[in-house]
């Protein structure tokens, strides 16, 4: 117990220090981020804050990943960080575009896409290769999701979806960062009730470098943790999912991940076939803003019920 409070509260530690002087360069070369013009009008003030600032917690959860577990015996954690890294990558070259083009215009969609596809594809063969679908009694199985042939799949499909999803969440300051250091925490839990300490020591270590965000980004935004910080987030969650067998749980405990991913689809696709907005903008998260709740409300809203859902997660 004092070993695992020991892990989480240094990676808080070396994930401020190493954010200190990330956004003091952020801020000193003016990499500033572009506000999406069909945004709600009070994020136009936002317009210009620097951005990138998921560098800090990233290099920390690659570093405390490396020193604190043995990839030789644990190589899924080692795909793990890989993952994570790739991921964060297809995130810089997003933020960097649209830095250097000064519009909220970086990658395509479908650039995004297949270079989320061919990374989470590759983490999805080396689980197969190395036995990760090989249990039994569990619902996946029973249905057959974990075939060799199906298992790839499933897995490429959760970690591109979360991906996307934890980018969506990342709207408004310490949305992202809250909601998945309670999703982490979660895991945490289930990781070592199931008797799992490198899964424990990896949850914990993630979720004490995205929390220690919140100093830089909550309740006004010294910087925004950009596509960088938003994808490798939800890639993490998701592969450590899939490395726990517990890929259904994380439909629960990253349930405002979902929740947030669906109200984009039900709002363009009510449009394109009714010519109707459910909500007033989406993600959902907008939606509340206009309907008059300030910022840092609406975030702590979502904090209450990310809460629960990781409680609800934990003990089903």
């Amino acid at each position: 117990m004092i070993s695992a409070i020991s892990i989480f509260l240094s990676a808080v530690v070396v994930s401020l220090l190493i954010t200190f002087p990330v956004v003091w360069l952020l801020t000193n070369f003016k990499v500033g981020q572009p506000v999406r013009v069909e945004g709600p009008a009070s994020h136009q003030a936002k317009s210009g804050t620097p951005t990138m600032g998921g560098i800090g917690f990233i290099l920390t959860i690659i570093a405390f990943t490396l020193v604190f577990i043995d990839f030789d015996l644990y190589p899924k954690f080692l795909a793990l960080v890989l993952l994570v890294l790739a991921y964060a990558l297809i995130g810089l070259a997003d933020d960097l575009l649209k830095i250097f083009r000064k519009e909220n215009l970086g990658l395509t969609f479908w650039q995004k896409i297949w270079l989320q596809v061919i990374a989470a594809g590759c983490f999805a063969l080396f689980m197969a290769l190395t036995g990760n679908n090989m249990v039994s009694g569990t619902i996946l199985q029973k249905l057959g999701i974990y075939s060799p042939f199906i298992y790839p799949l499933f897995v490429t499909f959760i970690i591109v979806g979360s991906a996307n999803a934890t980018n969506l969440t990342d709207g408004l300051n310490g949305l992202l960062a809250g909601t998945a250091g309670i999703a982490f925490l979660a895991f945490a839990l289930i990781a070592g009730r199931t008797g799992q300490p490198e899964a424990l020591t990896f949850s914990l270590i993630c979720s004490g470098a995205v929390l220690a965000f919140l100093y830089f980004n909550f309740p006004k935004a010294k910087v925004f943790m950009g596509d960088i910080g938003s994808l490798a987030i939800g890639a993490a969650l998701a592969g450590l999912a899939v490395i726990l067998h517990r890929e259904l749980r994380l439909a629960v405990i990253g349930g405002i991940f979902v929740i947030e991913a669906l109200s984009v689809m039900i709002q363009v696709g009510g449009y394109k076939l009714f010519k109707k907005r459910l909500f007033r903008m989406s993600p959902i998260h907008h939606h509340f803003e206009l309907l008059g709740l300030k910022e840092w409300i609406v975030v702590i809203g979502f904090w209450v019920v990310a809460l629960v859902l990781g409680i609800a997660g934990v003990l089903l």
